[in-house]
């Protein structure tokens, strides 16, 4: 090893602006002046030291832009192995920092001991650092020292490469990448940051970043190298350039639209999807708005979701929002908005998710449409009436503010249709829905609960007045004809009408009180509107209780039948009766028809009650025969529910075989709805009665929506005229042109006409003129028990009563 010495002190020239390159260089990154050295060992010392000196300066640096003040005088110490050794070096520069004149250095020899520790300290750093260092002497490339980082990486031992040159050892990747560093080292005196490729003993390729500058260590120009091994950061590089690359990927085939926003909401990038969903250009997304995204009345609420984020007082806000495509439709999105913070925690921008979720929303909306609402007349079903009847019962209640029910059912809908059909009956339903909504305010709800079930809420009324007012607007609206499939219809309603919280506490109360109060305008001749009262509670359980009773009176006999002759004008005799069904009621006495025949048909009991009335007939018929000696014909009332008994036919057959009647001295009356309800089913029903034999006759003709034309498609007998036309001749214009087409009709369809509820010598007068050939009525004979009509029959009985 070679002896050192001190130098004695000298003043070095440096200029200011170039970057050096030496031991701390490349991993600090720090710009110093640029030092011009002469070729010496004294010089790459001074280098050294400054290196070291401004690398502390720096670390106490909160802004590394600002560099030391040089125009202040400083002493630093340093060392540099075996070379030479300094005590100081005193630096001065003019204090005017755009001054371009040299600086001075004042160098000082280090003394014994201090020699001794910087030398230490020195090969401390030359040993220890993670980049490789190597000095290379300028004549032959030979390398003269290296540090443990350098021969590790390798792959050699340290006497493997020590006073080898470059050329033997075939270090270097590409021997003519030595040209370019040689160059730059021997015309500039130095190089930085420049990308050489070294080969390890193993045949490895390791890429290095490598800064050297030329020095003199008192043997010869040498280069002074240091390579920073480049491995990790390329893998590091990779791994960024992979997941970046796998983020653009990702970002650009999402198949969501994801936006990027800056914190003022504008629009700094868009994939793909977002583009396709939105309708634009992702070019066009440029600085837009957020908001201009979002229809008008949802914009401020945009701001707000920004404003929360960018507050802190969210991370991500998700929520189901309407958006707005280029060309102005609506869509529905589900959003998802994530804030992104930088590393020092600030916000940075947004990342917004939206999904197309309208086909979704259409049918969950149609979904509940479905779930409240009625979808023939899009009215609020039963559901949705219940709820809002709840909601006002208890503003009601807390606001002492009156409210009201109406509750609507329309007049023989059901002969419309069963006449007219399904269709036609459905489109009948919507034109009502649409007058019912006409008479009411837009906070009042119609609801429609079913069939021909119609409801009103009026939320708010002043007095029971308003809900009369309208009760009165919506009869006076029906009374208007209505087209349904080229036919002008009048269909009538019968409303009743509950108070809140005057008639009930409970929503279920207050449907069935307004429930009971249409009933009662029904029976008032319907067309009409009622009030609820307590009586009407009071006929509702005898209603419920006359059910009970019913069940029970065929089991108790209570059950009787009245017969009405049928006169033959021609002569007056009679030639046939119709049976009529009474209830000896064992409290009340005895009930006509009409007091109990609706609630039997509510329930089974009038299937049971007309098997027996046909049972009953048939063997009546066969004893007045008997008595008569002459056979006679008894017609029968057929009811609607009974004619839908699939057991009916089989029934019929049943009694007259038992009876012994014949099957034509046995007449059925079904009304002309009843045919209509079901074409096809009642077609096959008649074929079948009319094959056992019995004779049909259309009952009530001209009250339904029928017309002999139809009837002609049916093996009818009889056409019995109602009693509703006759008792107003000769009075009504109208009801004798009807009576006498129905009779004209039915002679050239070749069936018997029989008119009913004749009273007056007028009326009949009229009928025969007429050429009617049958009637009933009180002007002839009232009904009576059977052993009363025998003696009507003597074939000397003529049956005319003044």
């Amino acid at each position: 090893m070679r002896t050192t010495r001190k130098p004695s002190p000298a003043w070095l020239a440096l200029g200011a602006g170039v970057p050096v390159c030496g031991l701390l260089q490349l991993s600090l990154l720090y710009t110093l002046p640029h030092l011009v050295l002469p070729v010496s060992g004294t010089a790459i010392l001074v280098w050294l030291v400054l290196a070291l000196y401004l690398q502390r300066r720096k670390d106490s640096q909160a802004d590394h832009a600002h560099r030391p003040d040089l125009g202040e005088a400083f002493t630093a110490n340093g060392s540099i192995g075996p070379a030479r050794w300094l005590e100081s070096v005193k630096l001065a520069r003019p204090a005017t920092r755009q001054s371009s004149a040299p600086m001075s250095m004042h160098v000082s020899p280090l003394s014994g001991n201090a020699l001794e520790q910087n030398q230490q300290k020195f090969q401390q750093v030359f040993s220890r650092s993670p980049d490789g260092i190597v000095i290379i002497r300028q004549s032959d490339l030979t390398i003269r020292d290296i540090n443990d980082a350098f021969v590790q990486a390798s792959g050699y031992e340290r006497h493997q490469l020590v006073n080898y040159s470059l050329p033997e050892l075939g270090i270097m990747s590409d021997p003519s990448d030595i040209a370019t560093p040689a160059e730059l080292l021997l015309t500039h005196g130095y190089f930085t940051n420049l990308e050489m490729v070294f080969r390890t003993r193993a045949g490895d390729e390791i890429p290095a970043l490598v800064s050297a500058t030329t020095l003199d260590l008192g043997e010869g120009p040498c280069f002074l190298c240091i390579a920073k091994d480049l491995r990790e950061i390329r893998a590091t590089q990779e791994q960024l350039r992979v997941s970046e690359e796998r983020f653009r990927s990702a970002f650009e085939n999402a198949p969501i639209g994801i936006l990027l926003l800056n914190m003022d909401g504008n629009v700094f990038q868009a994939n793909r999807f977002a583009g396709d969903l939105l309708e634009y250009d992702t070019a066009r997304f440029a600085n837009l708005h957020f908001s201009q995204l979002l229809p008008a009345d949802e914009r401020p609420r945009a701001e707000e979701m920004l404003r929360r984020l960018a507050n802190g007082e969210q991370e991500a806000l998700r929520t189901e929002q309407r958006m707005l495509q280029a060309s102005g439709q609506e869509i529905w999105t589900n959003m998802h908005l994530v804030l992104q913070r930088s590393r020092d925690g600030k916000p940075s921008y947004c990342i917004l998710q939206v999904a197309d979720i309208t086909e979704t929303k259409r049918s969950q909306q149609h979904m509940e449409r479905m779930a409240f609402y009625d979808t023939l007349t899009d009215l609020a079903n039963r559901r949705l009436f219940y709820d809002r009847l709840t909601q006002v019962i208890e503003r009601s209640n807390r606001t002492e503010r009156l409210a009201a029910l109406l509750y609507l059912d329309l007049d023989q809908f059901k002969q419309v249709n069963d006449t007219l059909g399904h269709e036609a009956g459905d489109a009948l339903l919507q034109a009502v829905a649409k007058r019912l909504g006409q008479s009411v305010r837009t906070d009042d709800t119609v609801g429609r609960l079913g069939g021909d079930e119609f409801t009103i809420l009026l939320a708010d009324i002043s007095s029971t007045t308003d809900a009369s007012l309208v009760a009165e607007k919506i009869l006076k609206l029906f009374q208007q004809p209505t087209t349904i499939n080229g036919q002008q219809l009048v269909v009538t309603t019968s409303i009743g009408i509950t108070i809140i919280p005057k008639d009930g506490a409970h929503a279920t109360e207050l449907m069935q009180n307004a429930d009971l109060a249409m009933y009662r305008a029904k029976e008032l001749g319907r067309n009409n509107y009622q009030f609820y009262n307590e009586e009407m509670n009071t006929n509702s359980s005898r209603r419920l209780r006359m059910k009970d009773e019913l069940c029970r009176a065929l089991e108790h006999d209570e059950l009787v039948l009245f017969y009405q002759p049928k006169i033959r004008l021609a002569d007056y005799k009679v030639v046939g009766v119709e049976a009529l069904v009474r209830w000896q009621h064992p409290e009340r006495g005895l009930l006509a028809p009409g007091e109990f025949i609706d609630v039997a048909e509510e329930t089974s009991a009038i299937v049971d009650m007309g098997n027996w009335i046909i049972d009953t007939a048939c063997h009546a018929t066969v004893q007045l025969s008997a008595e008569n000696g002459a056979p006679i014909t008894t017609a029968v009332n057929i009811s609607p529910r009974q004619f839908r008994d699939p057991n009916l036919v089989s029934t019929i057959r049943k009694s007259l075989r038992l009876s012994g009647l014949d099957p034509s001295h046995l007449e059925l009356e079904i009304t002309e709805t009843m045919l209509m309800h079901d074409v096809d089913g009642a077609s096959e029903t008649v074929r079948q009665l009319h094959n056992l034999g019995v004779k049909l006759a259309i009952d009530d003709f001209g009250t339904g929506y029928s017309s002999l034309n139809h009837l002609k498609k049916f093996p009818i007998d009889t056409v019995k005229v109602d009693r509703s036309f006759i008792s107003n001749i000769p009075d009504s214009v109208d009801d004798m042109a009807i009576t006498s087409a129905v009779i004209a009709m039915a002679h050239r369809l070749d069936t018997e006409v029989v008119a009913e509820g004749v009273e007056t010598p007028e009326q009949l007068e009229f009928l025969l003129q007429h050429q009617c050939e049958f009637a009933q009525g009180y002007l002839f004979a009232k009904p009576a028990p059977l052993h009363q009509i025998g003696p009507l029959l003597a074939p000397n009985v003529r049956l005319l009563r003044n």
